[in-house]
């Protein structure tokens, strides 16, 4: 938890919009024991109206309610450059991932940890608000010290200082991180060309601003929305800069909005968007792009017999099975498209070697020995597409290859992969 700073926190005017009343009287009087003022508004409307009245440095909003929801009356804010906190529940996926587009500062899930949004509200008081007159040059700089994630590098990339808000999000002490370049905090899964591209531009004199996956000292992980700033002395670079805000409750949200609840693989929300993604990078790389439909042989006849929650543990050892055969580039995608019905997208394999991947998946599930009533094992049948990038039309195409493909393999008899006429 950070440090709470009462200077700040006194001279804050917050404006709170939620229908539940209890909850807001609940995080009103909390509030009240910090903040200058605390104003309560039952829905949007209410919300704009009093707006303009009171002239908040923060609107903590609820995202659906009554009359006009939070989004919208983010929208209709006077103020862009407003700090606006997102309170939402897990099942609000659609709406937080438009309140992502919003471009929000902070999300707090349901229920409230009210410590944590007092925490919140600092937080993107100081990171919008660091001009402010309030306060004194050094009650300042002690602040962002605290509360800031900043460090200093040379122009190598070495740490010559960092905030002691940076030492609190990664774990390390500034005798740990001093000396150290920020490779120390890079996540396994980082790419090498999110670098190369933030390099290529800091050297060049320009600003980097990007989302960056890094490790915790100890192994967790944490993402933050990165500015680096190159520092000039008559037209010379002398040192960079680097400005965060942490981002990780927000990237949590994400993955709920992409994940399959049961599975914990991407759904079919995400396979829509990554599809199209997918199609246009082969495209550009002159590749080939294959797609796999895959369907679990007889599973509602195995719902039937064992019930839902058996099947579903059937749907999670098959997912688990899938996700372990994909070939672990960042290009390899696999999906639940519904039910249970599964999907895999993969690049840079020859129509010979898509054929044979697929079909050790098949075996691959055969193989798991999960049983029916019958003592026969569960299978899955499969439909495959494979085309170069010349041939590629659109997802709705390529979509019906793969699935028209899936449907001959079941009338041919299921356990197998056909391969679509129209791979080439």
């Amino acid at each position: 938890m950070e440090q709470l700073n009462k200077k700040l926190l006194k001279n804050i005017k917050i404006l709170y919009v939620e229908d539940e009343k209890n909850i807001s009287e609940q995080v009103k009087y909390f509030f009240d024991r910090y903040v200058k003022e605390f104003h309560i508004a039952n829905n949007g409307e209410e919300g704009l109206e009093l707006f303009d009245k009171v002239n908040p440095d923060v609107v903590i909003t609820d995202i659906q309610m009554p009359k006009m929801n939070g989004l919208d009356m983010i929208k209709q804010l006077r103020r862009k450059d407003l700090p606006v906190i997102i309170t939402t529940a897990y099942s609000d996926a659609e709406y937080f991932l438009k309140a992502i587009e919003l471009k929000v500062d902070k999300f707090v899930i349901k229920p409230i940890n009210l410590i944590e949004l007092v925490n919140d509200v600092q937080s993107v008081v100081l990171e919008n608000h660091l001009k402010n007159e309030i306060f004194e040059k050094d009650t300042l700089l002690e602040i962002v010290d605290k509360n800031v994630l900043i460090s200093i590098t040379d122009t190598n990339g070495v740490i010559l200082d960092v905030s002691e808000a940076f030492c609190n999000l990664t774990g390390y002490s500034k005798s740990e991180l001093i000396g150290k370049t920020h490779n120390i905090l890079r996540h396994d899964t980082t790419g090498d060309e999110l670098y190369q591209e933030l390099w290529n531009e800091i050297t060049l004199g320009k600003s980097f601003n990007g989302e960056v996956k890094n490790k915790n000292k100890n192994g967790d992980t944490y993402w933050t929305k990165l500015t680096i700033t190159p520092v000039k002395i008559e037209g010379k670079i002398q040192k960079y800069i680097a400005i965060r805000h942490d981002i990780t409750n927000k990237k949590i949200l994400e993955t709920l909005a992409i994940k399959d609840d049961l599975t914990k693989i991407y759904n079919r929300r995400y396979f829509n968007k990554i599809i199209n993604k997918e199609i246009r990078r082969v495209k550009r790389e002159d590749n080939t792009l294959s797609l796999l439909c895959i369907d679990i042989d007889h599973f509602k006849k195995y719902n039937d017999t064992f019930g839902h929650q058996q099947g579903d543990e059937i749907l999670i050892s098959i997912a688990n099975s899938l996700k372990s055969s994909l070939l672990r580039r960042s290009t390899d995608y696999l999906f639940r498209i519904g039910g249970e019905e599964f999907s895999m997208i993969f690049s840079g394999l020859s129509i010979e070697e898509s054929l044979d991947f697929a079909n050790n998946i098949v075996k691959n599930i055969e193989s798991l020995e999960l049983k029916h009533k019958d003592n026969s094992n569960v299978t899955i049948s499969a439909g495959l597409v494979v085309q170069s990038s010349q041939y590629l039309e659109d997802e709705r195409i390529l979509y019906k290859y793969a699935d028209d493909a899936l449907y001959e393999a079941k009338e041919k008899g299921r356990n197998q992969v056909i391969l679509s006429e129209h791979s080439k």
